[in-house]
Order: structure tokens, then C-alpha cells, then sequence
């Protein structure tokens, strides 16, 4: 049900706009995987160069709305996410900014400077931002470049846009994407019932997680919007689901049981949640997530459930390697060939 929530099934095909949309965020702290996790998706047979042109237009960015993780989601969904999150992201990095030396008055002028730099549509690397930052006088040496550019976009100042040369650049949100983000309660009704809508079933953990609110808040979130969702008891709690979503729809569900894809490290699928055992077995989770750094592997996904890992050996002539926690079911080994070949399609299409 959640595969097929996550569109991670055959059908229709979409855009990456309307992709992301459908999906709210789509974790991206690795920039290819988070291109890859929209060409799963979408189903379109689009080019890393086709996504990449979506950026460079501006129909959808790349920041940090949540979690201090960088995402994928719409100009007019980071605003809507920061509403919700950005106060309490703010202030949990507040002691780290005040050890870097990063007072509100350095943090102030690091925002003039910014949107003197980038004003009138300039998209510049981060690292030739901060270099003309610190031309001006503000230190943005080691650490306080990273910090300040987190600050500038948790507070809504600016996002990842177009890709210049090989890298993303920073532009002024404003400028980029003109609008008005909503009241904060506003927000987390239409956050939750997405999220719901795109990740269910879900329990109140998941959403805290998520979104990276309090569970109390998460639970009053949930109950407030039951009348839009369904909740389904469970052994591990109560759960929700939305009824438009294609998690509960016997087809839907039924086609992203039978859909194999190769999920890039960091998918929604498994970052999506808090509890994960829905798709990954405990006993595997270390060959998933090693050494418990926060890391994540690419995977093998094969109706919602992890099969085992992946990864791309960079020969003269690339190819895509397995590791199954055991052996892959025969009937899924086409699909895994033509995954495979997909994703090297993909890959290659810069």
C-alpha cells in the first residue's frame, strides 16, 4: 500500500512537477539519487537532463524544509514546509551558530549581502557566494558557510534552483518563486492530509518524524483531519490512510505489488517513516543502513519490500551489480534487467 501511495508502480506517467508535488518532499542529500527517486515515479522515461531542466525553471528547488536534510519539493510547497518547521529548525541550530560566531547581527548582514548578490534573477554555486560574501567582510570560513546558507533557507530567503555548469546555485526565493506562505495551522492541515495522501498508511510517529514536529502535535494534526482520512487499527497502533490515495485502491495496489524499481540511497520509501519494517526486515537493516551513521544503500525494492542492494560499477563500460539478502524470486530477475538498463539510461543522460 505505501509503494503504491509513493507511486513506486506502472501507470500513468507524470512530470517532475507534478511528481514532486504529489510526493510533498522527496529527500535529495545525494543530488543524482534525489533525481532518480523522480524518474522512478514520474514513469516518463525522462533524462537527468529533462529534471534538470525542471530546476532550472524553477518548477521545483531543492532546500532544507525539514529535518536539516535536503529535499526536493516546489517553490510553493518549501514555503508551506518552512511555515511549519522553520522556527523550531531555527532554534535548534541557534547554539551551533552562536560557537561558529554567527551572531543575529552577522546573520542579518549575511542576508543583505545575499540578496544584494543575487538580485535581479543571479544564480550563483554556494561556493562563489560565500567567497563574495567574505570579499565584504563576513567570515564564512569552515563551518560558517554551511551555517549560514542553512540559515538563509530555513528562513526562507533562498533555495537551490538552476544548475550552473555542474553544480546547483543559490537564488532568492522571492525572486524566484514569488508567493506568500500560509498561517502555520493552515499548513500543517494541508501537510498532513498530503502527506497522508502520498506516504499512507501512517501512524502518528511517522508524521512526527517526518515532519519533524512533536508527537502530540503530530496526533492533534491527524485527528483534526480524520474527517478527510480513514483510520485503520493496527497491531503496532492506529494507523491513517487517505481514501484518494492509491493506497486504497485494490488496483493501484495490486500493480505496485508486482513492480520492481531500484531505489536510490535515502528513498522515500524507507526514509519516509520511523518504522520501516513494513518494507525492510529488521535483521537486514544493517546492510541498509551500516553502522547506524545515517547513512542509506540503494536498494531493491520489489512490491514495497527491500530484496537487497544495487550499485553502479564504473567500468570502462558501466554496469549495475546485486546483493541480495537472499536469492531474488526468478520471476523478478526481467524486471531487475530492465531496471537496471533503465537506470543507466538514466544515468548516462546528462
Amino acid at each position: 500500500m505505501r509503494a503504491a501511495a509513493q507511486l513506486l508502480l506502472d501507470g500513468p506517467r507524470a512530470g517532475p512537477e507534478e511528481t514532486v508535488r504529489w510526493m510533498l518532499a522527496l529527500q535529495a542529500q545525494d543530488f543524482a539519487g534525489g533525481l532518480w527517486a523522480v524518474a522512478l515515479r514520474d514513469r516518463a522515461d525522462e533524462t537527468r537532463a529533462d529534471i534538470e531542466a525542471a530546476l532550472g525553471a524553477g518548477t521545483i528547488v531543492r532546500s532544507w524544509p525539514m529535518r536539516g536534510t535536503l529535499h526536493l519539493v516546489t517553490p510553493r510547497d518549501l514555503r508551506l514546509l518552512l511555515a511549519i518547521t522553520a522556527i523550531r529548525a531555527v532554534a535548534a541550530a541557534a547554539g551551533r551558530r552562536a560557537q561558529l560566531g554567527l551572531s543575529p547581527e552577522q546573520l542579518d548582514r549575511g542576508r543583505k549581502l545575499t540578496v544584494e548578490l543575487l538580485a535581479g534573477g543571479r544564480a550563483l554555486p554556494r561556493a562563489e557566494l560565500m567567497a563574495a560574501i567574505a570579499e565584504r567582510g563576513l567570515d564564512t570560513s569552515g563551518q560558517r558557510a554551511a551555517h549560514l546558507l542553512g540559515w538563509l533557507s530555513q528562513t526562507g530567503v533562498t533555495c537551490l534552483g538552476p544548475m550552473v555548469g555542474r553544480q546547483q546555485a543559490v537564488v532568492l526565493l522571492d525572486e524566484w518563486s514569488p508567493g506568500e506562505a500560509p498561517e502555520r495551522d493552515t499548513a500543517l492541515r494541508e501537510a498532513t492530509l498530503r502527506y497522508v495522501r502520498s506516504h499512507g498508511p501512517v501512524g502518528a510517529a511517522d508524521l512526527s518524524w517526518w515532519l519533524g514536529i512533536t508527537k502530540t502535535e503530530a496526533t492533534r494534526a491527524l485527528t483534526e483531519a480524520g474527517d478527510e482520512l480513514e483510520r485503520i487499527e493496527s497491531e503496532a497502533g492506529p494507523l491513517w490512510l487517505a481514501p484518494d490515495s492509491p493506497a486504497g485502491d485494490p488496483q493501484s495496489v495490486a500493480a505496485a505489488a508486482d513492480a520492481v524499481r531500484l531505489l536510490p540511497p535515502f528513498d522515500e520509501l524507507l526514509l519516509g517513516y520511523t518504522d520501516r519494517s513494513a518494507s525492510l526486515e529488521p535483521a537486514y537493516a544493517h546492510h541498509v543502513a551500516p553502522g547506524a551513521n545515517g547513512l542509506f544503500r540503494p536498494v531493491v525494492a520489489a512490491g514495497g519490500r527491500i530484496l537487497g542492494l544495487w550499485r553502479v560499477e564504473r567500468r570502462s563500460t558501466p554496469s549495475v551489480e546485486f546483493d541480495p539478502f537472499v536469492s531474488f524470486p526468478p520471476d523478478a530477475l526481467p524486471a531487475l534487467e530492465e531496471a537496471a538498463a533503465a537506470h543507466l539510461r538514466f544515468a548516462a543522460s546528462r
